[in-house]
């Protein structure tokens, strides 16, 4: 039986393929979670007493701390949130200050950047914010 001179590599590549085809696998997802308090004492760290902040949205960007979001979301009664399924990469997390604002200045800063890792999850820094009129 005579093979063509193109039937011999493809069957080749595709033994090649099927061999490793069990060793490859897909990155896992990971998630990123976080705080938005409210700082009584304006230093920047989350105390016990301070509590945080519901309702405020917080955004998701692949680039950089503007432009199009991936995803937002927003915090719960107790200021957490969380971003899950995402793939490894960096991320760029940023609390949408129109929202929080309204007399808040913030005492820590409002975008931080995470490097996620397969199957990871990042618990970042807390996100303060001053009291109203304060």
């Amino acid at each position: 039986m005579k093979h063509s001179k193109l039937t011999t590599p493809l069957f080749l590549f595709s033994l090649l393929l099927t061999a490793y085809s069990g060793q490859l696998t897909a990155a896992e997802t990971g998630s990123i979670t976080g705080n938005v308090y409210c700082d009584l004492d304006k230093n920047g760290i989350c105390d016990c007493e301070e509590t945080g902040l519901k309702d405020i949205n917080i955004k998701i960007f692949s680039d950089h701390c503007g432009g199009t979001p991936l995803q937002i979301i927003a915090t719960d009664e107790k200021g957490n949130f969380a971003f899950g399924n995402f793939h490894p990469g960096t991320y760029f997390v940023l609390v949408d200050l129109k929202y929080v604002c309204g007399g808040r200045v913030p005492t820590t800063t409002s975008c931080q950047q995470v490097n996620l890792i397969d199957g990871e999850t990042v618990n970042l820094p807390a996100f303060g914010y001053s009291e109203l009129g304060q």
